[in-house]
């Protein structure tokens, strides 16, 4: 989290610094900060959209735009997603019992389109723009889960083998690539002071955000490569239906989850403050008019 905050900071120092050589280039800086409501879309739980696992994030930017046309944005966001099979719609999914819940922490460099001032023909702002996104990120997550009133890691026990020999797949890694792909609506409440409403879903490369990914294995495995306090764990986490009465323990090689790629996507409410603003070096300012500001 520091290495995240660093970044962002020296970046929003190196805008500043550079501000009055930018100015004639007719480019506009802008710092902010996001609270976000986060999800995700993993094998758990069963549902694209599931209120009830809405969590809270919040972020920082800092961005430069061309003439409120075109930009790139430079993020730092944390925040929390979960998932429940106990709120599934489907009962196989209610049966199978599992649940986790993950800290997101996240670098993106985002590019930033607003066709309306593309296409308008006078350089002005308007005071409403929507806007299209899409990026690359960097995130790291860890899942957990509670047993007993305590919070387990899960990664550690490798609930489905992974690393295993015995399996042939591999141990995840709790960091990756993400690729962002998102819009919103601008709001210029003044030449100075931006709000933005947008929403942004994150598409991963991994299927272990959840750590759900394949089958369920022997569990006779944990024994042979775990300690012994991590195998009675992993057993009774991998397997979680022997909590509800009328459910048995699944058999070795049955569908635990889906191989396919997981998502985690946000809501946000941003407010920004533009550091700058210049009509540029030899050229007209563009007219005021109702609803928008000269650029």
């Amino acid at each position: 989290m520091k290495l995240l905050l660093s970044v962002v900071l020296l970046l929003c120092i190196s805008v500043v610094c550079r501000s009055q050589v930018l100015d004639n280039k007719v480019l506009t800086k802008e710092l902010g900060f996001s609270l976000s409501a986060m999800n995700c879309n993993t094998d758990i739980g069963g549902r694209a959209v599931d209120v009830q696992s809405f969590r809270p994030g919040g972020g920082i930017y800092a961005a430069i735009l061309y003439r409120q046309m075109v930009g790139v944005r430079l993020e730092g966001t944390i925040g929390l997603v979960t998932a429940s099979d106990a709120r599934a719609g489907a009962r196989y999914l209610r049966k199978r019992n599992l649940d986790f819940t993950s800290t997101i922490k996240e670098v993106s460099l985002l590019a930033e389109v607003h066709p309306i001032s593309i296409l308008s023909k006078q350089h002005i702002t308007h005071a409403l723009s929507p806007y299209l996104l899409a990026g690359v990120g960097y995130f790291g997550f860890d899942p957990k889960t509670k047993l007993d009133g305590q919070w387990i890691y899960l990664q550690p026990l490798h609930t489905e083998g992974e690393g295993f020999p015995e399996t042939g797949r591999p141990d995840y890694k709790l960091s990756g690539i993400n690729f962002p792909v998102g819009g919103g609506l601008q709001y210029n409440i003044s030449e100075r002071l931006i709000v933005r409403g947008e929403a942004v879903c994150r598409f991963l490369n991994t299927d272990y955000l959840d750590d759900v990914s394949t089958t369920y294995i022997d569990p006779n495995l944990f024994d042979k490569y775990l300690s012994p306090d991590n195998a009675m764990l992993a057993k009774r986490l991998a397997d979680r239906s022997y909590d509800i009465p009328e459910n048995g323990v699944r058999v070795p090689g049955s569908i635990r989850g889906s191989t396919k790629k997981d998502a985690y996507y946000s809501v946000n409410i941003k407010l920004g403050i533009r550091l700058a603003k210049s009509s540029g070096s030899g050229g007209a300012v563009g007219k005021k008019e109702k609803g928008c500001f000269a650029f």
